[in-house]
């Protein structure tokens, strides 16, 4: 499978276990597509599809299913901008140190540390040595109002939430709090951000590695922006967004594939787990998540996300118990967001293959052919598939001296145990018990 720059949805790489197709002698082989111009990238960004999905006109909707009619489909957020200079250049900034208006390092950690300790959660005596032996001075950063914002936004959704910047959530960081994006206090905010790459590439690399813009037949290509050199266009600007904290059961995550404004492929989300209730029946013909997922897909997002500018992207999606799924969030459609049970290459050929049938569909007009779209195909893991596939975060698990030194930091079942890094964090603050 293709490599994956740790972007849009930041999962890391994934191996795909499918053989593919090898090219002949006088075929090129095939390259996994790029984002093209930076109208995609900026589509995707959290605030320009969030307002579109959180409130739809009843009156813009055509609901041809038997599911009731909703005017919201995505999770409660709420989104900071723009963003202080300074906390960008703070964000960049070697080290994992908290600003100076951050009260805890993390909320895994008891309050009643002593006198001693400073407003990063950690020992003044600790940083003695430090300033022994080196005379650099540490650059101190504050930001009162930004955390007076996060600390309202925290207020407004309940006491806790999910971070992430315009596109990606720190989720490579969650080893530095208990094991979760969860956040109750504004020190968890701003530990989760510091310590991500995912966030730094947002920072640094989201313009990067773009190609010239490619038109559907028939629609025009609009790119008044002109960034594809690296840099952001103009009126560019960061965004924090805080997501209302949702327990959502990852067996019930999948993502999304649209090529042409056609759902053509769904994955399960997390390609390292087998759930037995995924299974496709003997019974079924077509999985009943698939249709779930294709009736919300031509109820509320077919050619409304980007305003049905965009014909390619990438959509993650929950399914609740209710069977209503709801949008999580939007990818670019290319190399830089993992393909999980899927390749791009593979892939690039079903939306094309999808893209010929369209187009004999619309030349032969009312007439009947023998070509219709077909559903889309959804794959889960089975389970002579569960031994092939490793989780794309792995790399992403901390230090492996911290992991040690938390011991029984994983539970009977292999899963993470908060408690057991809430006792090493406690240790954290007292150094001398250790």
């Amino acid at each position: 499978m293709t490599t994956q720059q740790p972007q849009v949805d930041n999962d890391g790489d994934h191996q795909h276990h499918q053989q593919q197709d090898t090219p002949s002698e006088d075929e090129e082989p095939p390259v996994p597509p790029r984002p093209t111009k930076s109208e995609e990238v900026q589509s995707c960004q959290f605030s320009h599809w969030y307002p579109t999905f959180r409130s739809i006109p009843k009156s813009s909707i055509q609901n041809t299913t038997t599911y009731k009619l909703r005017k919201n489909v995505t999770i409660e957020s709420n989104i900071i901008k723009p963003l202080p200079n300074e906390f960008i250049e703070y964000l960049l900034s070697d080290g994992v140190r908290l600003p100076t208006c951050a009260v805890r390092v993390s909320s895994c950690m008891k309050d009643d540390t002593a006198d001693t300790t400073n407003d990063d959660g950690w020992n003044d005596s600790d940083d003695n040595d430090d300033d022994d032996s080196s005379n650099e001075e540490v650059k101190q950063y504050n930001f009162p109002n930004l955390t007076s914002q996060i600390q309202t936004a925290l207020e407004n959704l309940g006491g806790n939430c999910m971070p992430k910047l315009n596109w990606s959530s720190p989720k490579d960081a969650t080893w530095m709090n208990c094991g979760t994006l969860k956040c109750t206090k504004v020190g968890d905010v701003y530990l989760l951000l510091k310590s991500s790459e995912f966030v730094s590439f947002d920072l640094e690399r989201a313009w990067d590695d773009l190609e010239p813009a490619i038109a559907v037949e028939g629609e025009a290509v609009e790119n008044d922006q002109g960034n594809d050199d690296g840099k952001p266009p103009k009126d560019f600007e960061y965004e924090l967004v805080l997501r209302k904290w949702c327990n959502l059961h990852p067996s019930m995550e999948f993502r999304c594939f649209i090529y042409n404004h056609e759902l053509i492929a769904i994955s399960q989300r997390h390609p390292t787990k087998f759930y037995s209730h995924l299974q496709l029946s003997d019974e079924d013909e077509v999985h009943p998540t698939t249709e779930i997922i294709q009736a919300f897909f031509e109820t509320y997002v077919q050619r409304r996300f980007a305003s049905g500018k965009m014909h390619r992207y990438v959509m993650d999606v929950y399914v609740d118990s209710q069977e209503r799924t709801w949008v999580v969030d939007f990818n670019v459609w290319g190399s830089r967001t993992d393909a999980l049970l899927f390749d791009w290459v593979e892939l690039m050929g079903i939306g094309e293959r999808v893209r010929d049938v369209e187009k004999d569909i619309g030349e032969n007009g009312g007439e009947e052919v023998d070509a219709e779209i077909p559903m889309p195909e959804l794959r889960v893991v089975t389970k002579d598939m569960k031994d092939l596939t490793y989780d794309p975060l792995s790399s992403f698990r901390g230090p492996t001296d911290v992991m040690n030194l938390m011991g029984a930091g994983n539970n009977d079942d292999g899963g993470f145990e908060p408690s057991s890094f809430k006792n090493f964090m406690e240790q954290c603050v007292r150094p001398s018990e250790m």
